[in-house]
């Protein structure tokens, strides 16, 4: 009898393989960044393009972004909550000096302004609303310039010292 149902599950996966994986795809990011830094002032300026092709099966309508230099920002941050109960620093980001940001985005697609908005969660998770879905198999180009503060000290592999 387990022979007879073990032949029945093989005969049914062979024949059905979809009904029991999902089908795999991942989002092609491409980057080209210009930067400069002024080690002085702990600084960095730039100018990025991205090309972002949608592997993915549905059309998008929006694409998230981690803007990760504004979890240097204060204590409220997923990564400074996360630091102050695995090392019990209780004033991380209390310094101004210590902070990091990232600010001076200018969201564009294809050449074109879109709307875009920070998380009212999250300031360190963005949402570029895009003019016109982006189809499955369909590729755009996000520019943006942008003007990030290093933060001060060693914290998760970024910062500075003197």
């Amino acid at each position: 009898m387990k022979l007879k149902i073990i032949t029945l599950l093989f005969a049914i996966t062979a024949a059905y393989p979809e009904c029991f994986a999902q089908q795999y795809f991942q989002q092609e990011v491409n980057y080209r960044i210009k930067v400069e830094l002024d080690d002085s002032l702990h600084f960095l300026s730039g100018f990025e393009e991205i090309e972002y092709v949608n592997n993915s099966p549905d059309n998008l309508e929006y694409i998230w972004f981690h803007l990760w230099a504004n979890s240097f920002s204060d204590n409220n941050t997923a990564l400074a909550k996360q630091k102050l109960e695995l090392n019990g620093k209780r004033k991380l980001f209390e310094i101004d000096s210590q902070r990091g940001f990232i600010d001076s985005l200018d969201f564009k697609v294809n050449g074109k302004a879109v709307s875009w908005s920070i998380d009212k969660d999250h300031i360190d998770i963005c949402r570029i609303n895009l003019n016109e879905p982006l189809k499955s198999g369909g590729s755009i180009t996000i520019t943006t310039p942008f003007y990030v503060k290093i933060p001060g000290g060693s914290s998760s592999k970024f910062g500075h010292v003197d």
